[in-house]
């Protein structure tokens, strides 16, 4: 696995457990993911969490791919806890992009990415 999705896995494994919990719906979208990008057989109870994978984030390329997955995620089980909602904001605004484009997601139903791609342009800071 690349540094760049390493980081991006570290990032969103910090998001899943920001609730208390890491819920089985969300290691199963994170695992999804990672054979989407062919990963098989990570751990992601392994992994070395960051203190503050938001950092680094700033300076990641396809901002808009990690924003999406990041609400994928928080919608992964069913339950948007508000430590969720946040942390996807204080995200959103490293990535500069307004916390709004969160409230708006949280509400709505996700579009299929390029879609939500396109919609995002109207959220840059």
């Amino acid at each position: 696995m690349d540094e760049t999705l390493k980081k991006k896995i570290n990032l969103l494994v910090h998001l899943a457990k920001s609730d208390g919990k890491f819920h089985v719906a969300e290691k199963a979208f994170l695992k999804d993911l990672l054979q989407q990008r062919g990963v098989v057989n990570f751990n992601l109870d392994a992994l070395a969490i960051e203190a503050n994978p938001l950092k680094e984030m700033a300076a990641v390329i396809d901002k808009q791919e990690l924003l999406y997955w990041c609400l994928q995620l928080i919608k992964a089980d069913g339950v948007m806890h508000a430590d969720e909602v946040a942390y996807c904001k204080a995200l959103a605004i490293k990535l500069k992009f307004s916390p709004l484009v969160i409230d708006k997601y949280a509400l709505e139903q996700l579009p299929v990415f390029e879609l939500f791609r396109e919609e995002l342009q109207r959220f840059v800071l």
